[in-house]
């Protein structure tokens, strides 16, 4: 599917109620794992892995508390479909939702999880291997901040902020937000061979700014690199487009999947 028939489906009927949002959502979300399963099957490369590095840093392997927690690798985080309502959000309500987000549209092994919440933003971050491919696990994360600083809609690649970005793209959505992507090689924290994709979603009607971040690293695996960051943008532009997503508030389901999660300390 073309990026842009992805997009024109991610925002239709951007207006609908929340619940008819997610289950299509999560058809999308659905169709992309068959696909991959199937290319999977006939020895096509495996998914590609998108990392996430902005203050937050996720390592594989054990750590953090032990006890009444969740502690299922492949999927950390079960939840059915979203009533609708919110609740204040956490740190571990974070890190729920984009763990979901991620195994539901890619298989693979989730590492430690991390999350923040203060007054203006909220972040999360967790380590994800993805089925098939070589190479550490890669950090994903996401940073969901106020509209402010990044230039007025509609946003143009010129707003984007850092130095170093490459192949930078922008998209006008139906709901009025702005999708932008871009690539950043070879940073200086992570070395040569370090690719990071971005995705953004720029919202004025929520005054949201939604950032997913994918590495083909992460802050600990020594200098080594996979061939590419761990989800493909297709399947980072379905998590940032989430219609749910909010610094503030995240859907109770979301909240209450948290309270079981063992985020890592460190």
């Amino acid at each position: 599917m073309l990026l842009h028939d992805f997009l024109d489906d991610a925002v239709a009927d951007v207006h609908a109620d929340l619940p008819a949002l997610v289950t299509a959502s999560r058809s999308q979300g659905r169709s992309i794992r068959r696909r991959r399963r199937a290319l999977s099957a006939v020895g096509a490369a495996a998914a590609v892995t998108l990392v996430a590095a902005i203050v937050v840093a996720l390592v594989p392997g054990p750590g953090g508390r032990q006890g009444e927690v969740a502690a299922d690798l492949t999927n950390p985080v079960r939840v059915g479909a979203l009533g609708g309502e919110t609740a204040p959000a956490t740190p571990a309500g974070v890190v729920s939702a984009l763990a979901e987000s991620v195994d539901r549209v890619a298989d693979g092994k989730f590492g430690r999880l991390q999350g923040e919440v203060d007054d203006y933003e909220a972040l999360a971050a967790l380590l994800f291997e993805p089925v098939g491919g070589t190479g550490p696990a890669g950090q994903v994360m996401i940073n969901l901040q106020p509209l402010d600083g990044v230039g007025t809609a509609p946003y143009s690649c010129e707003d984007a902020w850092f130095e170093g970005i490459t192949d930078c793209e922008t998209h006008r959505l139906e709901n009025g937000d702005s999708l932008r992507t871009y690539w950043q090689l070879d940073d200086s924290e992570f070395g040569v061979g370090s690719q990071r994709m971005a995705v953004e979603v720029l919202s004025p009607a929520r005054h949201l700014r939604v950032v997913v971040n994918v590495l083909n690293t992460n802050p600990w695996a020594a200098g080594q690199h996979r061939a590419e960051p761990v989800l493909d943008l297709e399947q980072a532009t379905a998590i940032a487009t989430q219609p749910w997503w909010d610094a503030r508030r995240l859907p109770v389901e979301y909240v209450a999947a948290g309270k079981r999660l063992d985020l890592f300390e460190g």
